[in-house]
């Protein structure tokens, strides 16, 4: 998946290279023309010298070569001419008796010039002017040719030193771009790192942005924050009050109950006290849904718990109600946890209760910070659970042994919990050891 600032770089460097290519292509194509013209000024003046220095005192026509250019005097010196004039031939020193090609000497018309390209001996590729004159009553065709393979070299030089050049700017423009473009999305970064800060409470919105376009992302942020808290203060308002409505009347049920199980006999009393224990469940029930609606998760207002003091608290308590079981807690170092005060004591107080419960001996507490998890581990030396029934232990009403008190719901809280702060829980029996064994349960949390 590619990050904004990645295909806004790929895109940049695309067109960079096109127009990269396109200005070596524009170079290359001025070059050669800028080259061609400058030869084919060079070639006309050899043949305006060549014809200045024709002589014809005899029956064919003579050059005094020691009048001309020294190059043409040079065996394939890469300057070169040759005359014919009827059934004479006249050819420069330097052709060394290899005559051009003239194939095409009768398609060129009378005075005009004609220019092609021709391969000559020790690799020279020359650029030949052809043209055909009438002096008196005689016909010359002229040719004037030069080697182009150094203006081909130095071309080349030329194209690749621009080529390197370009690459050196095209680099430099890149790692400009790229800066300026971290810069401009910076403001990206700033407001991911603030819905962090907003998650975890240490901010209550997110500030006005810097650039212009993301105000009315983050003035929505803001709106739809507000309307989820004021919607959950107004669920949660609602659950409690119903709950405290009932809760009165239950009550004063179960008060009538205990007073009419005193003045009846042993068969109304059995039924009397079944009835009671009907209505004390349901008050039960009454308060877990109440702790369920005040569950925030972590879109609470309050501020970080010192993990460390809460546990300390915890495990002092649990120590006066089960002095018999040796409890320990592992914490590497003080954590501080971005979530409601009284959830988290609700979650670990429930799971430490219950651990202590089925216990033999120990119940050890391992808690961490790894990965951006917060990782709680609670282990008891109990009998362990069997394995079928580990699934159902977070269902509402699901109980293992019925002279242990309570009636199943402390670890269905314990799933809500969790759930609300978008984390794990996970139950399993330890391996054997010394042949005890025992649940593990671990609670992972984002942190």
């Amino acid at each position: 998946m590619w990050s904004l600032s990645a295909r806004l770089l790929r895109y940049m460097v695309s067109g960079q290279m096109l127009v990269l290519l396109f200005m070596l292509l524009a170079a290359g194509i001025a070059l050669n023309i800028a080259a061609q013209d400058y030869f084919k000024s060079r070639l006309e003046h050899d043949r305006d010298l060549l014809l200045n220095e024709l002589s014809w005192t005899g029956p064919i026509p003579e050059i005094e070569h020691e009048h001309l250019t020294p190059v043409f005097n040079q065996p394939f010196s890469g300057h070169y001419f040759q005359i014919n004039s009827d059934d004479d031939l006249l050819l420069s020193v330097s052709l060394q008796g290899i005559r051009l090609h003239d194939e095409h000497i009768h398609d060129v018309k009378e005075g005009e010039p004609q220019w092609h390209w021709q391969p000559f001996e020790n690799n020279q590729y020359l650029y030949v002017l052809s043209q055909t004159l009438k002096q008196g009553e005689r016909h010359l065709h002229v040719q004037v040719g030069e080697d182009f393979q150094p203006i081909i070299n130095a071309f080349l030089h030329a194209f690749f030193w621009l080529a390197g050049l370009f690459s050196l700017l095209l680099t430099g423009l890149f790692l400009w771009q790229r800066r300026l473009l971290m810069r401009t999305l910076k403001p990206f970064s700033q407001i991911s790192n603030q819905l962090k800060q907003l998650a975890q409470q240490d901010i209550d919105q997110l500030p006005p942005p810097d650039m212009q376009e993301l105000t009315g992302l983050v003035n929505e942020i803001n709106a739809l924050g507000e309307r989820t808290r004021e919607r959950l203060n107004r669920a949660r308002l609602a659950s409690g009050n119903l709950s405290h409505s009932l809760k009165t009347p239950l009550a004063i049920l179960a008060n009538r109950l205990s007073n009419m199980q005193e003045q009846n006999g042993d068969t109304e009393q059995q039924d009397l006290t079944e009835a009671r224990e009907l209505v004390e469940r349901m008050g039960q029930q009454i308060d877990n849904e109440m702790k369920r609606a005040r569950i925030a998760g972590l879109m609470s207002r309050a501020p970080k718990i010192e993990l460390n003091e809460m546990f300390d608290q915890l495990l002092l308590t649990l120590k006066k109600l089960y002095p018999h079981i040796q409890l320990q807690c592992h914490m590497a170092a003080a954590i501080r946890y971005p979530g409601d005060r009284e959830d988290i004591i609700e979650l670990f107080g429930n799971l430490l209760d219950n651990a202590c419960k089925w216990a033999q001996t120990a119940v050890d507490v391992d808690i961490r910070v790894a990965e951006g998890q917060l990782l709680v581990c609670i282990s008891d030396d109990g009998p362990g659970i069997a394995e079928e029934k580990i699934p159902g232990l977070i269902n509402p009403g699901e109980r293992l042994d019925e002279s242990v008190k309570g009636y199943g719901l402390g670890l269905a809280i314990v799933s809500d919990i969790v759930a609300q702060y978008q984390g794990r829980l996970q139950l399993k029996n330890r391996p054997l050891n010394n042949g005890r064994g025992g649940l593990q349960v671990t609670v992972t949390l984002p942190y």
